[in-house]
């Protein structure tokens, strides 16, 4: 098995080559929907020769003997199945008895997003010739690509500060992301000039006099008060909950990051360790002392349990999943 970043994918595809199982794993998965579009924009194969399967409804048999089936005036035939996380104890031997002998005509797609407390038992099943692509949360560099890429195809030109606003504001989640992307292209639709970071703040719904960072002071300072009235500002302002979630989860990963390079001695270098300023780092250090660090451990749990709420198809409100994360972070021991 070879492991692929999303950007290899799309070049062995470009390449026109194909392998005979792909495993698309992690929880980008707006990144993995795009990359399925973007096999058939390349490879564009009949409807006879290509087809897309929910492995939690579908039939695995069905799904797997299509696999078997040679492709009709081609030479591939492409299968994708979906949810595969979702997939019963019987369905799962027959899936795992396929990847140990796939056919070398057919090219099967997996898609999957593994919830953390469960064994993912696909990887250990690939075969040499195999791909797994690696779709896991987007580095802050990679978001800002991302996030350019998307806005400069549309013919958007950005200032590069406004892309790491954004980025800090509303996290590293493509889906949260391109939905930003759209509002921006209809913002700067007609104007002859570059988005700015002032634009990113109006857009976001803070005003220039405005801290956008009222939130993730407020958890990094331990304010329940304070964080409760800011999430509940920016939440009736149309902010995302993803995106307040983001904001929380990132100021606990801080607090977290600088508390243990702190007591591992690291000295005047620790601040660059932790991708922050002498200033930010001293100033979080501080902050950090209202903390031990296994409450910002169960915190930082409470923060992955709480996306995959609203990432699921859970019927709990988003909003106030997130207004219950904020006080059990801030308010609770």
């Amino acid at each position: 098995m070879q492991t692929l970043t999303p950007k290899a994918l799309a070049d062995e595809w470009a390449k026109k080559k194909t392998r005979p199982v792909y495993y698309l794993a992690g929880e980008e998965a707006a990144l993995k929907e795009a990359a399925l579009k973007r096999l058939e924009g390349i490879f564009k194969p009949e409807s006879f020769n290509f087809s897309v399967r929910d492995a939690e409804t579908g039939d695995i048999e069905q799904a797997l003997d299509e696999a078997r089936t040679a492709p009709m005036l081609a030479e591939v035939r492409f299968v994708a199945l979906k949810h595969v996380e979702k997939l019963k104890k019987e369905p799962m031997k027959a899936l795992l008895a396929y990847l140990a002998d796939p056919c070398p005509s057919a090219c099967l797609l997996l898609l999957a997003d593994w919830p953390r407390e469960k064994q993912d038992p696909i990887p250990g099943a690939l075969g040499t010739d195999a791909a797994l692509a690696d779709f896991a949360p987007m580095s802050d560099r990679q978001a800002i690509e991302h996030l350019n890429t998307v806005l400069l195809a549309k013919g958007v030109k950005t200032d590069g500060q406004a892309l790491e606003l954004l980025v800090e504001l509303l996290g590293t989640d493509s889906v949260t992301l391109d939905g930003e992307a759209e509002k921006i292209i209809l913002f700067m639709h007609g104007a002859n000039r570059v988005f700015s970071p002032e634009d990113a703040l109006a857009l976001a719904g803070f005003s220039r006099a405005g801290n956008p960072f009222e939130l993730s002071n407020a958890v990094c300072a331990r304010q329940p008060a304070q964080a409760a009235q800011a999430a509940a500002r920016m939440l009736a302002s149309g902010a995302e909950p993803l995106a307040l979630l983001s904001q929380a989860s990132r100021a606990v990963e801080r607090l977290l990051k600088v508390k243990r390079l702190s007591a591992a001695g690291e000295g005047p270098g620790a601040c660059y360790q932790a991708g922050l300023s002498p200033g930010q780092y001293h100033a979080l250090l501080k902050d950090a002392s209202s903390y031990t660090e296994e409450k910002l451990l169960r915190s930082l749990r409470r923060c992955l349990e709480a996306e995959e709420l609203l990432k699921s198809s859970s019927k709990r409100d988003p909003a106030l999943v997130v207004r219950q994360l904020i006080y059990e972070i801030t308010g609770t021991k």
